[in-house]
């Protein structure tokens, strides 16, 4: 089992060796958060510092940049994060000074976020000169289209002499270059995201009534929880079922980036009570509980920073066909054999899907699917793999 020991203010992570793993970066400063709060790139950088193989001797880091206190503040300036952010900067060039640590882990700012953006800036002035190497974890996606389409040149001008020529950029997809090459790192490495394999989920009966459809994250616009519940409603008018036996309900499960959308959505619940419900936010048993009660996954999202969200590969996981849009890279996680894939913004295409999905489900499995492809054993070794060969001039990826 990984142990784990406090340093001060980082921690010392170790591991037990890995035959297949030849070299990891001896001396790597993960400089990243950590949950709370709970979402996907904290989850994931919680799993790497549990996770990752190390040959004795070896070690990784670890600064936890705990800015945010909850959904709604990620990303978000506050005057407060301005002297957090300035000492966990500091608290990382001391780690860097008594470990020798090499190395720099960072994952940018998403798009459109200028508080975030100048966050990156902050840090990066400070800690870069410190350590001879830089890897960028990009798990969120579109920094750079907003920098080409939406920045202003001096915002461009600095974001590329802070951020550019990283030695090591890690994408999670093939599509999702983009940000990378725009701020030319000198190598890219593919590392889709993995989760633990929750194991097989209980037998489902044959199409039933209702049919339920899950929306599994943060519920916003963005995220398509609006659009999922209109395509419910719409799916039902066209079943021609009364209003409180409907043919499809939708259960939405997370929490709501604003009042506003919490209230909206209490709204249609309100209207469409026997279709349209929302679960709260769920963790633990609760999620694998609902996971294995829903017939599909409805994630309609066109969230700017959408990169490969973990909620498809847990719904993969839990043999769950997935119904969502063609943005970033869903159409890689999401194939014909385990989903559907419709245009952003399209209820009623939604709506055919649903129906689709119920009377004539996808070919294939979609937990052979997550098994082939996005268990977090899998994740590990090419993310140990890629780390391994920061300095190598290859360009570094696994098909997906």
């Amino acid at each position: 089992m990984p142990r784990s020991a406090p340093l001060g203010n980082s921690t010392l992570v170790s591991a037990p060796v890995d035959r297949e793993v030849r070299r990891l970066v001896v001396k790597l400063l993960v400089l990243a958060q950590t949950p709370p709060p709970l979402h996907g790139q904290s989850v994931m950088v919680q799993a790497m510092l549990a996770g990752l193989v190390l040959r004795p001797g070896d070690a990784l880091h670890h600064v936890n940049l705990s800015l945010s206190r909850d959904h709604a503040d990620i990303g978000r300036w506050r005057p407060a994060k301005i002297a957090r952010t300035f000492a966990l900067a500091l608290r990382a060039v001391a780690v860097r000074l008594r470990h020798g640590c090499d190395t720099l882990y960072y994952i940018p700012a998403p798009p459109g976020k200028r508080g975030a953006l100048y966050r990156d800036w902050l840090i990066l002035i400070i800690c870069r000169p410190f350590f001879r190497r830089l890897v960028l974890h990009w798990h969120a996606v579109g920094l750079g289209a907003w920098l080409e389409t939406r920045a202003s040149a001096f915002e461009r001008a600095i974001t590329r002499a802070v951020l550019g020529r990283a030695d090591l950029a890690i994408v999670l997809a093939e599509s999702l270059r983009h940000d990378a090459a725009f701020l030319t790192a000198r190598r890219i490495a593919v590392v889709p995201n993995g989760i633990v394999d929750p194991g097989p989920p209980p037998p489902r009966p044959g199409p039933r009534q209702p049919w339920r459809a899950l929306f599994l994250g943060l519920c916003s616009e963005e995220k398509g929880v609006f659009l999922a519940a209109e395509a419910v409603i719409e799916a039902n008018r066209r079943a021609g079922t009364p209003p409180d036996a409907p043919a499809f309900t939708l259960v939405a499960a997370g929490a709501f980036p604003d009042d506003a959308s919490e209230v909206r959505f209490a709204a249609l619940g309100a209207t469409h009570p026997a279709a349209i419900r929302h679960a709260g936010f769920l963790t633990g048993a609760e999620k694998t509980r609902i996971l294995g009660a829903s017939d599909c996954l409805l994630f309609p999202s066109h969230y700017p920073a959408e990169g490969q969200p973990l909620a498809v590969i847990e719904a993969l996981a839990h043999d769950l066909p997935v119904i969502a849009t063609r943005w970033r890279a869903l159409p890689e996680l999401v194939t014909a054999e385990v989903g559907r894939i419709v245009p952003v913004g399209d209820c009623s295409a939604l709506a055919d899907a649903l129906i689709a999905v119920r009377s004539s489900p996808p070919p294939g499995s979609a937990r052979e699917h997550f098994q082939r492809r996005f268990q977090l054993s899998q994740h590990l070794a090419t993310l140990a793999g890629a780390l391994q060969r920061v300095e190598s001039p290859e360009v570094i990826s696994r098909n997906t």
